[in-house]
């Protein structure tokens, strides 16, 4: 069943400014090597758009605390830096990720993903996926939550004044999308720390539809629609004309 979310009947191509930090494009899955064995099977697939390796501060973290600790399972180890794009590993995760405060738009996401499944393939270490999701994290100055269809109210009446912080999992046909929004967020920025509002929308299917090889970028493709479908159809279509939308 669809969430009762009334989504607009015209999707805008961009906004402006553009209010996208990062997008996620993740795979998670159960693989057939050891941990030692992941990164060299992935760099000499990707080395020739990948040539810069940086490992992440949970690597630093003993293998015996990391296994015991769920939270930890599916996070990357590791990132391989590429002009457009950055690459993150984890014992069960691999993902693209957008450079920070630097979209490129979906048609250069789109080409990237079917790429690198193409080499997560050849490098042969995925048995078989068990998520495939799609992660968009938006900021906003100020308080974001009056220009939202979605809020938190006190006896019928908006919660005003005061740090909210809302999480909730919405249900579609095939998917889900968790949905979190704060306006006491502080990001950092080219001119120093910013205070304001993040809109989070993580989108994903499960291992009965994570084929990752035969329809992965079309399950990629799906999320990316249901992300942009749910941003839209948070924003008060007053305020999205605040934002220079631009439709094809």
């Amino acid at each position: 069943m669809a969430p009762p979310i009334q989504f607009p009947d015209r999707l805008p191509d961009r906004i402006s400014p553009c209010p996208i930090i990062e997008a996620i494009f993740e795979a998670r899955f159960v693989s057939t090597e050891s941990w030692a064995t992941l990164p060299g099977l992935l760099y000499g697939q990707i080395r020739d758009r990948y040539k810069e390796q940086v490992n992440l501060p949970l690597l630093q973290v003993p293998e015996s605390i990391r296994t015991q600790d769920p939270a930890l399972t599916h996070l990357p180890l590791l990132q391989f830096k590429g002009e457009r794009f950055i690459v993150q590993l984890g014992p069960r995760v691999v993902s693209l990720v957008t450079k920070p405060r630097d979209y490129p738009g979906w048609p250069a996401i789109r080409e990237e993903l079917g790429w690198l499944i193409a080499r997560v393939q050849a490098a042969g270490f995925v048995r078989e996926a068990e998520r495939i999701g799609v992660r968009y994290i938006d900021f906003f100055s100020g308080d974001i939550f009056p220009h939202l269809r979605i809020g938190v109210q006190v006896d019928g009446q908006p919660l005003k004044d005061a740090q909210n912080d809302l999480t909730t999992v919405l249900r579609f046909d095939r998917s889900s999308a968790r949905l979190q929004v704060t306006n006491g967020a502080i990001v950092g920025t080219s001119s120093g720390p910013q205070v304001g509002s993040v809109l989070d929308v993580d989108s994903w299917v499960g291992p009965a539809d994570a084929d990752l090889f035969g329809q992965g970028l079309e399950r990629f493709t799906d999320l990316h629609g249901t992300a942009k479908r749910l941003f839209f159809g948070l924003l008060k279509p007053e305020y999205l004309n605040q934002l220079n939308p631009v439709y094809s």
